[in-house]
């Protein structure tokens, strides 16, 4: 995989331990995510798009999936939302921080903020057929399989 880095205090990703599945990434700059609020029957989530300062270009055949820190969705309520870089893109990596929380969440220069997972690709065909084969499960949605 290979990384450009677009602004001097941009930290190339790495792995916290050998053996770990993902890359931290890190705040190219302080930020704030602004808590969320509810009001009239509505919740508003707090949200920011924080800068890595990083481009990468994901292997051919993988993708990007940009997933939370279980520290910092534990402990601050703090989640990643849209998260998937194509192969093809080469712009800055931007992580969207989503607050949970109603306090002002801090983001610090150089803080890890997220991790990036590499993931292959199947390579599916699409086939239209006029039915699918059944299975035990069949057409069960939400909660068929049972909540425990």
């Amino acid at each position: 995989m290979k990384i450009q880095k677009l602004h001097p205090e941009a930290k190339i990703p790495v792995r916290s331990t050998s053996e770990a599945a993902g890359f931290d990434l890190f705040a190219k700059e302080n930020t704030q995510v602004p808590g969320s609020k509810a009001d009239a029957g509505k919740v508003h989530i707090g949200r920011a798009l924080i800068s890595t300062g990083i481009a990468i270009a994901i292997p051919k055949g993988c993708v990007g999936r940009i997933g939370s820190r279980s520290g910092l969705s534990v402990k601050q309520n703090i989640e990643v939302g849209a998260g998937w870089i194509d192969p093809d893109y080469r712009g800055e990596v931007m992580v969207e921080l989503k607050n949970l929380g109603a306090e002002i969440f801090e983001v610090e220069q150089g803080a890890r903020i997220a991790q990036l997972f590499v993931v292959q690709l199947a390579d599916a065909e699409i086939e239209v057929v006029d039915s699918l084969s059944d299975t035990e499960r069949d057409e069960g949605g939400f909660g068929s399989t049972g909540v425990f």
